[in-house]
């Protein structure tokens, strides 16, 4: 990755730069080393500060972030200065407000918080479904998620915000990368793959308010290959007990995590094909680490075997007696 500041590359200074996301972490970072020492003319005085921008730039010159600089951290003892930014979604996921939405659809209240929080809109997917809430004290990042779970509701898609240089766009979640492919056979060099049912439930008692058993429900199929673990649900008269006792059902927890050579389209919130001799099909990337050392681009990222979406719950009016 060639790092540009103030639109000149500074990649010869960069001794070593990591390119990150997660579906968690929301904002995609950037962290950088270059050196620095007053006490060699032979180097070039660079002073990056916080809130300057940041750009990075893939070998055929695409750009693949734009971001300001939030940490700056001096090692004068090893002439090292080391850079951290974020991109635009970090100022979504910290600045607050407050709004009350009635029957808007998401990519328009997405469109709004946008513009109030200075953050420019770029490609966001219509769902055409009117959503109501009230967001009291919330960051934007999480309004906007609230809207797209909303509509998910309605939809039955899975919705993520990322940045495209200094735009948002809203995508479906685990969209599948075209024409890659991770194999063992040639571009991965490192695979894990975990399987435990410590925190499996596959029944769950259900009981009146007085503790009277009154059904049950279950999974069969994980019952005669792994055993019965019950849990017990209450039943509660403002709850709907079906969703409730659905929720309490566990399965066995997987993950997974591959190191491979470096591809830029291979990013967090997107699916891909894995050819592997322990595993294959398709995945979903959960967080990805990018490195740039020495020339050499590398990357290790986390897989979960479904499709995630984070869900912000939205808060209802409370109708008035």
């Amino acid at each position: 990755m060639k790092i540009f500041y103030k639109g000149k590359d500074i990649s010869t200074l960069v001794k070593k730069v990591t390119w990150s996301g997660s579906r968690l972490q929301v904002a995609r970072k950037l962290v950088f080393d270059y050196v620095q020492d007053d006490r060699d003319t032979l180097i070039p005085v660079l002073e990056i500060n916080n809130g300057e921008t940041i750009f990075g730039y893939d070998e055929e010159n695409n750009i693949v972030f734009r971001g300001n600089v939030f940490d700056v951290e001096k090692n004068r003892q090893n002439s090292n200065v080391r850079i951290t930014a974020f991109d635009n979604l970090f100022i979504l996921s910290k600045s607050k407000t407050t709004k009350k939405f009635v029957n808007i659809p998401a990519e328009d209240i997405t469109a709004a918080i946008c513009r109030e929080l200075g953050v420019k809109v770029g490609s966001l997917i219509k769902t055409g479904v009117p959503v109501s809430f009230i967001a009291d004290r919330k960051t934007g990042y999480q309004i906007i998620m609230m809207a797209y779970t909303e509509a998910s509701k309605k939809t039955g898609e899975k919705y993520h915000p990322i940045m495209n240089n200094d735009q948002l766009d809203i995508i479906l979640k685990g969209t599948l990368i075209e024409n890659y492919v991770a194999d063992s056979r040639s571009n991965m060099t490192e695979s894990t793959y975990k399987e435990s049912i410590e925190n499996m439930v596959n029944q769950i008692m259900i009981t009146d308010q007085q503790g009277n058993m009154t059904g049950y429900k279950r999974n069969d199929e994980w019952i005669g290959k792994y055993s019965m673990i019950q849990d017990v649900y209450k039943t509660d008269p403002n709850k709907d007990t079906n969703k409730e006792v659905e929720a309490m059902l566990k399965g066995p927890d997987r993950s997974g995590s591959l190191t491979l050579i470096g591809d830029y389209r291979v990013k967090s919130s997107y699916s891909i094909e894995i050819r592997d001799s322990l595993n294959a099909g398709k995945f979903w990337i959960k967080s990805d680490v990018h490195t740039f050392q020495n020339g050499n681009h590398m990357m290790k990222i986390e897989l979960e075997f479904e499709n995630m979406m984070n869900e912000e719950k939205a808060p209802q009016e409370k109708t008035k007696k």
